[in-house]
């Protein structure tokens, strides 16, 4: 076969839909597919319609469904989360409290020699 003659893989969807339309599983040529044309456009007709009815009912979410969704999924992933007890939890908060103090100190007292050095400079 050539490269243009080459079979496209069906989807699911189109296989269901012939199925549908054609329960039987005979047809008019080897290939599958009608040989008149106006069954060909009758075909791609229903396909159109059947595509816009699934339209109309399933939709594309609005706002509302997709936060509703977006929470509800927010929701299971915290579930997945694994916490820290309470006595990990204040044993960090002591730790970070007593790191922020070290700094403090140590920046206040940087600044501190950094001015009297300027006013030694400056007088």
């Amino acid at each position: 076969m050539s490269r243009l003659q080459k079979k496209k893989p069906v989807s699911e969807k189109k296989k269901q839909r012939a199925v549908a339309e054609n329960p039987t599983g005979s047809s008019d040529s080897p290939s599958g597919f009608s040989s008149s044309k106006s069954a060909i456009v009758a075909s791609s007709l229903k396909a159109k319609s059947e595509k816009s009815l699934m339209d109309a009912k399933t939709g594309e979410p609005n706002f509302f469904q997709k936060t509703m969704d977006f929470f509800r999924e927010v929701k299971i992933e915290l579930k997945k989360v694994t916490w820290p007890t309470r006595k990990q939890t204040t044993g960090t908060t002591i730790v970070v409290i007593i790191f922020v103090f070290v700094i403090a100190v140590f920046l206040g007292l940087f600044d501190f020699g950094l001015s009297k050095l300027v006013q030694v400079v400056l007088t």
